[in-house]
């Protein structure tokens, strides 16, 4: 039995890996947290929405119905276009935090009592927050201090990967965002298909990405070898590796 949470579901990536979720005969139990009901659930016996309104606070009544399980694919996001540096950090880099360490002290089922955390980041994203641009310097941040939660986790065994997707292009899939994309993407979308031709590396179909996600939130949590797209640390996965794992 795999049991998986899940945030972000309405959006472009999570729709795609909510679908996978909901499909795979190895997933058993799907949670998702979101802000508001998820239509892709309805009549889907194995998937749970809890309405969540505060994603830095986790009481009592929600990790209940959270026990047990096995990983979150955190797929919350937003662009950083327009936005003050202070919500972008509480959406993009408070949020994941609080919840990788109330999921990370949870009872868990499974025989090594691992609890995998996926955090869907971006290309660009500088962990030494040297970055340009706030959405480096803030994903940079998130994916750090993920990785040094769970460093200091042992007890937990809290397990942390980061995925940087650059261009993701949901046009080849069947599932579609319930929630309107952001001004950004409509903005860029069009070059998808030139980059799919001519930069391919730069290429992140939604459905390979969510395919990833899962295998590592069901993985056996260790670190990545360490190859071409994958950081030292064996945890932080560039595009070129998400398109390798995938297959393309």
């Amino acid at each position: 039995m795999v049991h998986i949470i899940l945030t972000g579901a309405t959006g472009l990536v999570g729709s795609a890996v909510l679908a996978q979720l909901l499909q795979s005969s190895t997933i058993t139990r799907v949670s998702v947290l979101s802000r508001r009901p998820v239509a892709a659930t309805e009549g889907h016996k194995k998937a749970n929405v809890i309405i969540q309104s505060d994603f830095s606070d986790y009481p009592q009544s929600v990790t209940e119905q959270l026990q047990g399980a096995d990983g979150c694919i955190w797929a919350q996001g937003a662009s950083a276009m327009g936005m003050a540096e202070k919500d972008y950090t509480e959406l993009t880099h408070d949020w994941p935090l609080a919840a990788a360490k109330a999921f990370g002290e949870m009872k868990k089922d499974s025989s090594n009592g691992r609890f995998n955390f996926v955090y869907v980041s971006g290309e660009g994203a500088d962990q030494k927050e040297k970055a340009r641009a706030m959405f480096g310097r803030i994903k940079g941040r998130a994916e750090k201090d993920l990785v040094d939660l769970a460093d200091s986790s042992n007890s937990t065994k809290l397990a942390v990967y980061n995925l940087r997707p650059a261009g993701i292009d949901g046009s080849g899939s069947a599932s579609k965002p319930e929630r309107v994309p952001p001004v950004a993407y409509r903005l860029t979308s069009w070059m998808l298909p030139a980059i799919k031709i001519f930069a391919p590396k730069w290429h992140t179909p939604v459905d390979s990405l969510a395919k990833v996600a899962i295998d590592l939130a069901v993985s056996d949590g260790k670190p990545m070898q360490v190859e071409e797209g994958i950081e030292p640390d064996g945890r932080t996965l560039g595009n070129v590796a998400i398109r390798r794992l995938a297959g393309l």
